[in-house]
């Protein structure tokens, strides 16, 4: 068994397919009541471009993962995590396809 995998009660993998972070930033932002036109000013990006990160099409860069900790107090380890895992996850899907 590796550190990823997840057992159901029978001890057999469960599939999980990983989401990107910015659904993830979009939760947390909705649950906290920020607009995301603040947000957007805060993290000094274009709204626009927060709408990009929130569908999947632009990823959090560490730059970023440092601003939403200081914004949000999550740990920019943490949204560097998701990204990573993320990335691995589509990587490994493209792979499979090979």
């Amino acid at each position: 068994m590796n550190n990823n995998e997840v057992l159901d009660h029978n001890g057999n993998e469960i599939e999980i397919e990983a989401f990107h972070p910015g659904e993830f930033l979009q939760e947390e932002i909705e649950a906290r009541d920020i607009l995301k036109k603040d947000i957007a000013k805060s993290l000094d990006i274009l709204p626009h471009h927060l709408s990009e990160i929130f569908a999947g099409k632009r990823n959090i860069s560490a730059r970023l993962a440092v601003k939403l900790e200081k914004i949000l107090g999550i740990s920019s380890h943490y949204w560097l995590g998701l990204q990573m895992e993320y990335d691995l996850f589509i990587a490994k899907q493209l792979e499979a396809q090979v």
